[in-house]
C-alpha cells in the first residue's frame, strides 16, 4: 500500500513538473554572467546544484595578469577590511594556512621577502606572481606543482608566493584529493586555460574538498589548475572599487563572528590585487 502511494505521488508529480525527480547527477552550477570591474577585472556569483538541488552559491573573480597585478601582504592580523584600508587593493582574499602564532605553514614570499618554512613537503602547490625584470618566458602569474616543479626558495624569479595544499586539480585534469566528510566554508585559488587567474569563494559549508574538485572540474570556469588555501571562518574575500563593493562572507555576518570571537576574522597572511600601471 505505502509503494501504491510512493509511486502515486511520482506520477503526480511528473504531470506537475513535466518530468520525474532526477537520479543524482552531481554538482553543477547557474548560468555564469561576468560583471566588469576594471581593465581584466571581472565578477560573478552562481548558484551550486547539488543533484539540481540549489544549495547556495560561489562568489568568483576573474583576473587577467596583463593588466593586473598580485602582492602578498604578512603581518600582525587583522580583518580583511583592515587589510584592504591598510593596502588599497581592489581585491583581497586569504592566503593559506598559519600556526597559532600567526607564522606561516608554508612558504610565503611578499614583496621578495621568505617568510615561513623553506621546505614543507606537506603543500602540494605554489600561487606565484610578480617575476623580477621582464622576461617573456615566466608568466606574470601562475600556480606551481610542487610534486613535479622543485624549487630553491631563496632562487626562485617571482617576488609574490603562497604555498598551499590541497591541489584539488592538476593541469591533466586530474583531482588530487581524496574523498572525506569534512565540509566547509573554501577559498580557492585556479588558473584557467586561458592563463587567468581565478578566485573562487564558498562562504557555506556544502563543498568537501573531493566535490569541490569534482564541481570545478565539470564547471564552465575552464579551469587549468586549482591550489586549495584556507578554509572554515579563515575563507573571506572583499572586492571594494569606486562603484562596486563585496564582502563574503557578507558584512553582518562578519560582524556577528567578531562579536562572538574577534579571532574568526583576523588574518596574517592576505592576498591582493591591484590594476597594473598603464
Amino acid at each position: 500500500m505505502l509503494r501504491l502511494i510512493a509511486i502515486l505521488i511520482l506520477m503526480g508529480w511528473s504531470l506537475i513538473t513535466g518530468f520525474l525527480p532526477a537520479r543524482a547527477q552531481g554538482w553543477s552550477h547557474g548560468p555564469l554572467e561576468w560583471q566588469e570591474l576594471g581593465k581584466g577585472l571581472y565578477f560573478a556569483q552562481v548558484t551550486v546544484f547539488d543533484d539540481h538541488r540549489g544549495v547556495g552559491f560561489i562568489s568568483v573573480v576573474r583576473i587577467d595578469p596583463n593588466y593586473n597585478a598580485f602582492r602578498i601582504f604578512h603581518g600582525n592580523p587583522q580583518t580583511i577590511i583592515a587589510w584592504q584600508e591598510y593596502s588599497g587593493a581592489l581585491v583581497l582574499f586569504n592566503a593559506s594556512y598559519f600556526r597559532p602564532n600567526d607564522e606561516p605553514c608554508g612558504l610565503i614570499i611578499a614583496d621578495g621577502e621568505l617568510w615561513g618554512p623553506y621546505n614543507n613537503y606537506a603543500m602540494r602547490g605554489m600561487f606565484v606572481s610578480e617575476p623580477k625584470g621582464i622576461s617573456p618566458d615566466l608568466p606574470r602569474a601562475t600556480i606551481l606543482d610542487l610534486t613535479v616543479t622543485r624549487i630553491q626558495p631563496k632562487n626562485l624569479p617571482w617576488t609574490q608566493g603562497v604555498q598551499s595544499f590541497p591541489l584539488l586539480l592538476d593541469s591533466q585534469g586530474r583531482i588530487r584529493v581524496k574523498k572525506t566528510s569534512l565540509i566547509a566554508p573554501r577559498t580557492v585559488i585556479c588558473t584557467d586555460r586561458k592563463g587567468n587567474i581565478l578566485v573562487i569563494n564558498s562562504p557555506d559549508k556544502y563543498f568537501t574538498l573531493y566535490e569541490l574538485a569534482r564541481f570545478l572540474k565539470t564547471s564552465e570556469f575552464d579551469i587549468d589548475t586549482a591550489l586549495n588555501l584556507d578554509g572554515g571562518s579563515m575563507a573571506q574575500l572583499f572586492i571594494k572599487t569606486s562603484e562596486f563593493s563585496f564582502s563574503s562572507p557578507s558584512f553582518l555576518e562578519r560582524q556577528a563572528r567578531e562579536l562572538i570571537d574577534p579571532r574568526m576574522v583576523l588574518l596574517p597572511t592576505v592576498i591582493g590585487v591591484f590594476p597594473r600601471p598603464k
